[in-house]
């Protein structure tokens, strides 16, 4: 083999390995560890909103499905169906992460620094990932967005999220639905540019105390560089329809009997 060519291996075994303390040689680390390093990845900066889509409906399990079933015909009788489940509601709560980032009403970001990626949108939701090859713990604790460790593979950053807080609303943030992800839910996202300025979301979510089978969605996002970011809300203080000290509404929604009933469609 020519001299230049064995030169250039050498080269390219140099590059993709790094020699530890103890001499020993070990894998370069992934993109994304470093500024340097972030400088050759996608481009995923602006704010981006959700593209309207249709959206695939779950498969769940019996119990679930029963009490999503009484809740759905409560409510097209118009009466009140917040004591399907017995669970107390609140207009006002913090941001939870139920594999939905938002962006329908509010912009979302994504923010890249050594280590970490930062997931934010206007209604609150903040989510930290950690980038790293680093195995999950057991039993991480349960919180409103989970424990989310993420790495790149190409150009596509993957993430995988456990430690989810049983009690987060399948829908979040209307969480006034009467399912929750139930224990265990781990969620796995696959984020990558699809255009200049669209991104996909590939989402995956196992929850064995709500599906019946995993569900499977892609979400796309087009991008605004121009949009000034800003804070929103969905709670509603002293709402007199509302009793925050039962979660139920104060008001019988139980249409007059003289009502004549809606057109057949």
């Amino acid at each position: 083999m020519h001299a230049d060519s064995l030169f250039t291996l050498a080269m390219a075994a140099a590059v993709a390995l790094l020699i530890t303390p103890d001499g020993l040689a070990g894998p370069a680390p992934q993109p994304g560890m470093t500024w340097e390093s972030i400088r050759s990845l996608p481009d995923f900066g602006g704010s981006w909103s959700m593209k309207l889509q249709p959206v695939p409906r779950p498969v769940l399990k019996p119990a679930p499905a029963a009490l999503f079933s009484a809740w759905e015909r409560k409510t097209s009788n118009g009466e009140d169906p917040s004591d399907v489940d017995g669970i107390k509601r609140s207009y006002c709560g913090p941001a939870r992460f139920s594999g939905f980032n938002g962006g329908l009403q509010d912009f979302v970001e994504l923010l890249f620094t050594p280590g970490r990626v930062t997931i934010i949108n206007e209604l609150g939701l903040i989510r930290r990932i950690k980038l790293s090859s680093e195995p999950f713990r057991e039993t991480p604790a349960e919180t409103n967005s989970g424990v989310s460790i993420g790495h790149w593979e190409g150009r596509t950053l993957v993430v995988e999220t456990r430690g989810l807080s049983p009690d987060i609303g399948w829908d979040e943030p209307r969480s006034r639905l009467p399912i929750r992800i139930g224990r265990h839910a781990q969620i796995s996202e696959r984020f990558s540019l699809v255009a200049p300025d669209g991104l996909q979301i590939v989402t995956r979510i196992t929850a064995p105390d709500l599906l019946a089978a995993p569900y499977e969605i892609t979400t796309l996002y087009s991008r605004d560089r121009s949009h000034e970011f800003r804070e929103m809300t969905n709670c509603v203080h002293n709402d007199r329809a509302f009793d925050e000290t039962t979660g139920r509404e104060r008001f019988d929604l139980t249409p007059p009997a003289e009502l004549p009933p809606p057109p057949a469609k």
